[in-house]
């Protein structure tokens, strides 16, 4: 039943395959698909011999976040196999981050999953280990990663509970698939319970929590440059509310509650998700009547109550001079960004109830006491009642570090995984 539902899979994927170059022909964003004929070889497998190193540590990632959580795997891997490391992934983004890494010695485009062109592309490239990140569980490329006789490896594995109610209607083709994993590293018991429904076998799973937890700095690099821009401003000494990866609902809550916080002396920092929406942010921000600044145009002056970072890569040092924060998409119902982020930097952490990416950090949060939760409702009840009490907001930062720190140590578990494989095998 597996291969007669991998056979399908492959049967629909010329068609597949078309409707997806006609969306994109009739896409606003078609301009950014500047090298064309590179990239169709690379998503057809059809690089040549010699293009693609042999022997590899293979890892295979979906963009941009989970290249850059396995910084730390990569350099650990590459110096205990001593290969060359083969890295890729899903999206442009994700293979120009990765070009990036100069412990990578290639970064290409995955082919589409279609049995041919993933088969042709591990005959070419040989690799000795594949190691897939999070959830990019491709039906074909592990067929050809088994019949390869490839020894595979899930890491930093994760699942939802609605994927995982559609896998089990596949659960024969996951069955079949599943046949060249030797180890499954992943974030959460609800994942191993959910991959072991699904037909994975239970003598493959460790749970190790979340690599990118062990990627949280709480040295930010831009903080001299923050602290210099606070000088700029006159607010070193002032209270200052950081608002991180805001969505437009939670700029709303933002904007209808900064005249009161602006009266109490608070100063106000809030960096948009998506810098796509400057101009509607802009347009919102010039008819509020606030004082306020785009950090992008560098006209900071003394007077200002209300800064926009329009820019990228200045978040968390941002986080670090803050009072008190607030992480975005979780008001807005998108399962939250990076909670962890400014707890490492023991700072009190404001959510809303959208925490479904991170329900771990988030209830470690709240039982913590470093995290509240907030809403429309009180969202600036919240904000002057913690101001107003140094003591107690001090006291919540330092459980909010402490509960960022106990989340540290899956890439240390991953490791110690893959040598006590590698040692069965010796």
């Amino acid at each position: 039943m597996g291969l007669i539902l991998l056979w399908l899979t492959n049967l629909i994927f010329p068609l597949a395959a078309l409707c997806v170059i006609i969306g994109f022909l009739f896409s606003a964003r078609r301009g950014l698909l500047k090298h064309l004929g590179q990239e169709l070889r690379e998503r057809f497998g059809l690089e040549k011999e010699g293009d693609i190193p042999t022997g590899a540590i293979w890892f295979h990632c979906a963009s941009v976040g989970e290249v850059l959580s396995i910084r730390e795997i990569i350099l650990r891997l590459k110096e205990k196999y001593q290969r060359p490391i083969l890295l890729t992934t899903s999206t442009q983004a994700g293979k120009e981050t990765a070009l990036k890494n100069p412990a990578i010695t290639k970064a290409l485009l995955m082919p589409l999953d279609f049995y041919p062109a993933c088969r042709r592309f591990i005959r070419i490239a040989k690799p000795h280990r594949l190691f897939i990140v999070e959830r990019e569980i491709w039906p074909n490329l592990l067929e050809a990663a088994n019949r390869a006789n490839l020894p595979t490896f899930i890491i930093n594995g994760r699942i939802s509970a609605r994927s995982a109610r559609a896998y089990s209607l596949l659960k024969p083709l996951f069955k079949r698939i599943f046949k060249p994993l030797v180890l499954a590293a992943l974030q959460t018991k609800e994942a191993a319970e959910y991959y072991t429904r699904i037909g994975l076998p239970e003598e493959v799973i460790s749970v190790c929590g979340n690599i990118k937890y062990d990627t949280l700095n709480d040295a930010p690099a831009r903080t001299a440059e923050v602290d210099e821009m606070l000088t700029t401003l006159g607010w070193n000494g002032k209270q200052i509310l950081v608002l991180g990866s805001t969505h437009p609902v939670e700029e709303t809550i933002l904007f209808r509650s900064a005249q009161e916080l602006i009266r109490h002396e608070i100063k106000i920092i809030f960096a948009p998700r998506h810098l796509e929406r400057m101009p509607e942010i802009r347009e919102t921000l010039r008819r509020s009547g606030l004082h306020y600044a785009l950090l992008s145009e560098g006209k900071l002056g003394k007077n200002l109550d209300v800064l926009c970072a329009d820019v990228m890569g200045l978040l968390q040092s941002l986080y670090s001079r803050a009072t008190l924060t607030f992480v975005g998409g979780s008001i807005a119902p998108r399962g939250a960004h990076n909670l962890l982020e400014p707890a490492i930097l023991a700072k009190t952490v404001l959510f809303g109830k959208h925490f479904y990416n991170a329900p771990l950090t988030a209830q470690a949060l709240l039982e913590s006491g470093g995290g509240v939760l907030v809403d429309e409702t009180n969202f600036k009840q919240t904000v002057l009642r913690l101001m107003a009490d140094p003591e107690q907001l001090e006291n919540m930062s330092v459980h909010a570090r402490a509960t960022a720190l106990s989340f540290k140590g899956a890439t240390d578990k991953i490791i110690e995984l893959v040598d006590n494989y590698e040692q069965t095998k010796a």
